[in-house]
Protein backbone atom coordinates (compact mmCIF):
# COMPACT_ATOMS: atom_id res chain seq x y z
CA UNK A 1 0.00 0.00 0.00
CA UNK A 2 1.47 3.62 -1.28
CA UNK A 3 0.45 6.60 1.09
CA UNK A 4 2.13 9.80 0.56
CA UNK A 5 1.74 12.94 2.58
CA UNK A 6 2.17 15.94 1.23
CA UNK A 7 2.34 19.21 2.43
CA UNK A 8 -0.95 20.59 3.65
CA UNK A 9 -1.32 16.92 5.25
CA UNK A 10 -3.37 15.21 3.11
CA UNK A 11 -2.64 11.53 2.64
CA UNK A 12 -3.17 10.13 -1.09
CA UNK A 13 -3.41 6.80 -1.65
CA UNK A 14 -2.68 5.76 -5.66
CA UNK A 15 -3.17 9.15 -6.26
CA UNK A 16 -6.45 9.92 -4.62
CA UNK A 17 -7.17 11.89 -1.90
CA UNK A 18 -7.75 10.37 1.45
CA UNK A 19 -9.21 12.31 4.77
CA UNK A 20 -6.20 13.87 7.02
CA UNK A 21 -4.97 12.46 9.74
CA UNK A 22 -6.66 15.23 12.13
CA UNK A 23 -9.94 14.82 10.50
CA UNK A 24 -9.59 10.86 10.65
CA UNK A 25 -9.13 11.98 14.73
CA UNK A 26 -12.27 13.74 14.95
CA UNK A 27 -13.67 11.08 12.85
CA UNK A 28 -12.75 8.58 15.86
CA UNK A 29 -13.78 11.24 18.42
CA UNK A 30 -17.19 11.05 17.38
CA UNK A 31 -17.36 7.52 17.16
CA UNK A 32 -16.43 7.30 20.70
CA UNK A 33 -18.60 9.90 22.39
CA UNK A 34 -21.24 7.42 20.40
CA UNK A 35 -19.47 4.67 22.22
CA UNK A 36 -19.41 6.42 25.44
CA UNK A 37 -23.36 7.20 25.05
CA UNK A 38 -24.26 3.93 24.63
CA UNK A 39 -22.20 2.91 27.63
CA UNK A 40 -23.71 5.06 29.95
CA UNK A 41 -26.92 4.22 28.70
CA UNK A 42 -26.46 0.29 29.26
CA UNK A 43 -24.42 1.01 32.85
CA UNK A 44 -27.15 3.11 33.69
CA UNK A 45 -30.02 0.50 33.08
CA UNK A 46 -27.80 -1.60 35.08
CA UNK A 47 -26.89 -0.40 38.03
CA UNK A 48 -27.45 -1.16 41.51
CA UNK A 49 -26.20 1.93 43.67
CA UNK A 50 -26.43 5.81 43.21
CA UNK A 51 -22.51 5.89 43.14
CA UNK A 52 -22.79 4.01 39.69
CA UNK A 53 -25.59 6.57 38.31
CA UNK A 54 -23.06 8.98 39.34
CA UNK A 55 -20.39 7.46 37.08
CA UNK A 56 -22.92 6.95 34.31
CA UNK A 57 -23.99 10.17 34.54
CA UNK A 58 -20.53 11.57 34.44
CA UNK A 59 -19.60 9.34 31.41
CA UNK A 60 -23.11 10.31 29.44
CA UNK A 61 -22.24 14.71 30.02
CA UNK A 62 -18.39 13.66 28.90
CA UNK A 63 -19.91 12.32 25.84
CA UNK A 64 -22.08 15.11 25.26
CA UNK A 65 -19.26 17.87 25.41
CA UNK A 66 -16.76 15.71 23.55
CA UNK A 67 -18.92 15.34 20.97
CA UNK A 68 -20.38 18.61 20.71
CA UNK A 69 -16.59 20.09 20.21
CA UNK A 70 -15.70 17.69 17.80
CA UNK A 71 -19.00 18.50 15.79
CA UNK A 72 -17.32 22.27 15.56
CA UNK A 73 -13.79 21.61 14.96
CA UNK A 74 -15.50 19.38 12.25
CA UNK A 75 -17.60 22.09 10.91
CA UNK A 76 -14.91 24.53 10.96
CA UNK A 77 -12.60 21.90 8.62
CA UNK A 78 -15.48 21.41 6.70
CA UNK A 79 -15.90 25.64 5.84
CA UNK A 80 -11.97 25.66 5.41
CA UNK A 81 -12.44 23.18 2.90
CA UNK A 82 -10.18 20.49 4.46
CA UNK A 83 -12.66 17.76 5.51
CA UNK A 84 -13.09 15.07 2.65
Amino acid sequence: MMLRTFSKGYVFLKGIKIMKPCDENIKKTLKLAERMLDLADKGDAVREDTGCGVLYGVLRDSAYKIRKLAETEKDAHIKKGWWR
